[in-house]
């Protein structure tokens, strides 16, 4: 029993499955998780340690270098690289893509735990796999007139994280910025020298004043007491009444060498939001979480929080991930909606018939809803690639039903008794055809599954997408498209649709057109020369790119001041900034970090990001709006460094350590050549047209005092340079001898010297140090203090000393600006001996992914080929349609050129699906061609009347394919933009490939050897 014959005997039990299996996708789609990407585990793993404040060259040795060691050592590491610091380092491991990112970091915490002892003992290391679930997805700012910082970071630590903490699907709340409350105790070193006691015996004295603890337990009078010694400081006056020592029967209270006050936590970062002093709340959701769901809630639980939030406090909603998702879906979502609109239009306009145009259309829906029930199965989520591979593949859902339809009417038209015995010799002659052409498209969808990177990361969501709806398309167009046809449309239509499918005065002409071509067969020579040079041609006038642009709704900004500015005079610069920033009409809002970054990195206090959110309601696109703020800023502020990035696309580069689209890492063995190389290159490249916020990669820490002990000095004053340390750290930095608690925080109590000590020299210089014999002795005695200008980071890759000079890009593509900038550097720099030139960035990753996009190309084209000889067991037929699909590409690079767009990643897919697209066309013509020699006609006549059978099916085919990816080819709203590429290949190839399938492959069919044709025949003839 065959598929018709199965489906006329079961055409309840079909459609009653079909409408469940429907309804089923319709659930699963208001149930399938939204995000503005595919969930992707970014192979990359950061180390973040940090030892005091050493200098870079100290971390080098004690850190970096043993925490290198032990990453290199993990199986699978493609690359190795580290920024060292002042104090702290940062190691960045990537991975090859497909590793076990969870097994590498475990290994990677044992071997850090094995060398442990090797590391300083106050260093601290973190390990953090990096992907997209560490990044915050939503970020509010509270600000307040009325309350001040300290306790604005209060009610955002205590009263609303423990709520949003609650929320399903939020893995962390982050609370940055703000102030921490402190007592502090500013000691009076002349009142100390006076009673000859060290700071130290302060802090000692309020460490062992301020206690609470239990003793042991008392088994009395048949109960069991626990014996707690309290001693806790109930009150600042408690504190000022410390005993710190005794003289005979006199006792030494604190407040007798030192001020007790209520203080603040030293900070070296601050916060802003909209111009005001702020506390971040950062949002951080779990890898499964539901982004768009999540902030639903997120609004709800503020909302029943607002009773217990202060009068006067202002929840700003800064940065909200699920504005840019929201918008992505609609837009995608509408594109799909009014593509299918048109399609069934285009349908309605050739067909005449509402009930034939309502069988192809009602097929759309129905595949699509099943191929979300399937998306949901395999846990995929709603996005921009899955949403796009389905509206990318509507055309061909179409074409397959609109094949068997319209064969159906042919047949009924040759003598067929009835609408069923129509249908099964129809699909029993078209069947083969129908597998084939379905396998020409999802087979070229494979090797996007072995597709590593990024690229595969990001094109195996669509190209499952798109293969699943294929699939789900090719059943529905076998059973449920001749089941409906046979109950919903009427003889009368079959009788009335037959005789109008093969005749008109449009048909008429073609077969004048491609009989007049056929005879003049050889003219196909030079047009095939014609396209192909003309193809090659457009395609060196195009641009390329790595990802195609997506307007996000909010950019990020980078600086960084001149190197050891203060946080204050930072801050003071950046006041200017924000100025220029709210004089942008189309800004919503804002916030600013100083001396913190969004991501997980080295910050010196002096550098920082803003977070800008731009209103939606605007006419310019956010490439204009970060022109003109650059080039304000640049004109106000030039001593500040800054670049600019979109949101997302910013933490794409930061997760694949590829954050700008320009880097030229310079590698050498001597640090100061390395450094003058990178400042020549950074030179030579900002004279480059399209390059802008260009970064020499050297980074300054800011200025330091050196304190150099005399060892001699020191033992006659019965010292050691460690006690020299400790005295000098305790006067400087202070020391937290004790904490108080209030409520659910613990208050620390902080001892150090008045602040005039802390930051004049000549002050520091005449500090007091106290000697066990009883003497005390001027600091500017025992060591000398100098200051150090400041010592740059220092940066390493795959364990070479390495400056990686950086760069992005304005109004011009990624491709052409590194020819440029190569050709210049090659032309007008000196490499010195012994520094090598890489060139990495996103121009690296897009090389990276366009050979292993042409591999993808290469194994789609081998296995349509595949199906192609399998289909017809032919070479020369073979090579025909590849002819074609090679002649297609002029349609590909015209339609590319001529809407200025790139060729990236997106285009390149496009390219690959006409691969797919061209075969299936081409099958069904060349199926009924061999049909007509088979019944006896000759080659150009069977050729001739192929064409005309097919030229009806072919023109709604690929004007409905065109038309479903017109939205998204105009790039309509949000997220529209990552699939625009795409669509305008596809939109290109579709369009040049319907007139060469039509006109020139018959041509080229008969040009081919003709000695052939009689071989064909014969094997058609068996």
């Amino acid at each position: 029993m065959n598929i018709p014959q199965f489906a006329e005997k079961h055409p309840k039990a079909i459609i009653f499955s079909v409408a469940v299996l429907g309804i089923a996708g319709i659930v699963a789609a208001l149930n399938l998780p939204i995000s503005i990407f595919p969930d992707i585990t970014f192979p990359r793993i950061v180390i973040l340690a940090e030892s005091g404040e050493e200098p870079a060259e100290r971390i080098m040795i004690t850190l970096t270098k043993p925490l290198e060691e032990a990453a290199n050592a993990i199986p699978d590491v493609r690359n190795v690289r580290s920024v060292t610091a002042r104090g702290a380092t940062e190691i960045s491991i990537n991975f090859s893509w497909g590793s076990d990112i969870i097994l590498a970091q475990q290994l990677l915490q044992a071997k850090i735990s094995s060398i442990r002892n090797q590391l300083p003992q106050d260093a601290t290391v973190r390990v953090e796999r990096m992907n997209a679930t560490f990044f915050p997805i939503i970020g509010y700012a509270l600000t307040s007139d009325k309350l001040n910082l300290v306790e604005l970071k209060d009610l955002a630590l205590y009263t609303i994280r423990p709520v949003l903490s609650r929320i399903q699907g939020i893995s962390q709340v982050r609370v940055v910025g703000g102030k921490t409350r402190e007592f502090l105790v500013t000691v009076d070193p002349v009142r100390l020298a006076a009673y000859a006691m060290d700071i130290r015996q302060v802090t000692d004295a309020i460490q062992k004043s301020n206690i609470f603890s239990a003793v042991g337990l008392v088994d009395a009078h048949y109960r069991l007491y626990l014996t707690l010694v309290n001693n806790m400081y109930p009150s600042i006056e408690a504190i000022q009444r410390t005993v710190i020592s005794t003289r005979g029967s006199t006792s030494i209270l604190l407040r007798d060498v030192a001020v007790v006050m209520p203080s603040e936590k030293d900070e070296y970062i601050r916060v802003t939001s909209d111009g005001k002093e702020a506390v971040l709340i950062n949002i951080i959701k779990q890898p499964n979480g539901n982004t768009v769901q999540i902030a639903e809630d997120v609004k709800a639980a503020l909302d029943e929080l607002k009773p217990q939030i202060p009068k006067g406090v202002m929840i700003g909603n800064f940065y909200d991930q699920s504005d840019i998702i929201t918008d992505s879906f609609a837009s995608v979502r509408d594109s799909i909606g009014f593509g299918v609109v048109l399609a069934v239009a285009i349908l309605l306009l050739f067909l005449k018939n509402w009930r034939v145009t309502f069988v192809a259309a009602i097929i759309i829906p129905i595949t699509v809803s099943l191929t979300v029930l399937l998306l949901y199965t395999m846990k995929e989520s709603f996005n921009i690639m899955t949403l796009g591979g389905i509206a990318a593949v509507l055309g061909l859902i179409i074409d397959d039903t609109i094949v068997i339809v319209e064969n159906v009417f042919r047949h009924f038209r040759k003598g067929c008794q009835t609408v069923q015995h129509s249908i099964q010799n129809s699909i029993k002659e078209i069947f083969p055809a129908i597998v084939g052409s379905s396998a020409a498209t999802i087979v070229i969808l494979i090797p996007f599954a072995f597709l590593s990177g990024v690229t595969g990361s990001f094109f195996k969501s669509l190209s499952l997408a798109m293969g699943l709806a294929l699939v789900v398309s090719f059943f529905m167009s076998l059973v449920l498209a001749p089941l409906l046809a046979s109950r919903f449309i009427p003889v009368e239509d079959f009788e009335k649709e037959s005789r109008a499918a093969h005749s008109g005065r449009i048909i008429s002409l073609y077969k004048k057109i491609l009989t007049a071509l056929l005879k003049r067969r050889y003219l196909v020579f030079p047009f095939i020369i014609l396209l192909a040079g003309g193809g090659y041609i457009l395609y060196t006038q195009l641009g390329s790119s790595f990802m195609p642009e997506m307007d996000e709704g909010a950019f990020i900004l980078d600086y960084a001041a001149p190197p050891g500015t203060s946080l204050q005079e930072t801050h003071r610069i950046l006041l200017n900034v924000e100025k220029s920033i709210m004089e942008i009409p189309e800004v919503g809002s804002y916030s600013r970090r100083t001396g913190l970054q969004m991501g997980f990195f080295v910050t010196e206090p002096n550098t920082g990001d803003y977070l800008v959110k731009l209103k939606k309601d605007r006419t310019r696109s956010s490439d204009e709006i970060t022109g003109e703020l650059r080039s304000k800023i640049e004109s106000t502020q030039p001593a500040l460094r800054i670049e600019f990035g979109e949101a997302i696309q910013d933490l794409i580069g930061d997760l694949t350590s590829v954050p700008s689209p320009i880097e030229i890492k310079i590698f050498g063995d001597q640090r100061s050549l390395i450094e003058s190389t990178a400042t020549k290159v950074a030179s030579l490249i900002d004279s480059v047209p399209g390059v802008v916020d260009v970064f020499n990669g050297i980074t300054i820490s800011g200025p330091a005092y050196i304190v150099s002990v005399d060892e001699r000095a020191a033992g006659r004053a019965g010292l050691t340079v460690q006690d020299v340390k400790e005295e000098i750290e305790n006067d400087i930095q202070g020391s937290v001898a004790t904490d108080i608690q209030h409520g659910e925080k613990l208050i620390g109590i902080r001892v150090r010297l008045p602040e005039t000590y802390r930051t004049n020299l000549d002050r520091l210089q005449s500090l007091r140090v106290f000697s066990p014999n009883g003497g005390t002795y001027l600091l500017g005695g025992l060591a000398q203090i100098r200051i150090d200008p400041g010592q740059s980071e220092i940066v390493r890759e795959n364990l070479k000393q390495m400056v990686a000079v950086t760069a992005r890009l304005s109004e011009r593509d990624l491709g052409s600006t590194m020819k440029d900038i190569q050709s210049h550097l090659n032309k007008n720099l000196v490499v010195p001996q012994g520094i090598t030139i890489r060139y990495g960035g996103a121009y690296q990753t897009q090389q990276e992914a366009f050979r292993g996009l042409l591999m993808v190309l290469g194994a789609a084209s081998l296995l349509v080929f595949i199906v192609l000889i399998v289909e017809f067991e032919s070479f020369f037929i073979t090579i025909a349609v590849y002819i074609v699909t090679l002649l297609s590409l002029f349609g590909v690079f015209f339609a590319l050129w001529i809407t200025n767009v790139t060729f990236n990643i997106s285009s390149f897919v496009g390219s690959i699906l006409i691969v797919g697209a061209v075969a299936e066309n081409s099958i069904f013509l060349i199926h009924y061609w061999r049909q007509q020699v088979r019944e006896g006609k000759a080659v150009n006549e069977a050729l001739v009347e192929a064409g005309a059978i097919r030229f009806r099916p072919i023109i709604m085919t690929a004007l409905a394919a065109m038309l479903t990816l017109l939205p998204l080819a105009l790039g309509l709203g949000a997220g529209t933009q990552m699939q625009q590429p795409l669509a305008i290949a596809v939109i290109g190839g579709f369009s040049i490939s319907t007139f060469l399938i039509l006109f020139i492959l018959p041509m080229i069919i008969i040009v081919m050897n003709h000695g052939r044709f009689r071989k064909e025949r014969e094997n058609i003839d068996v």
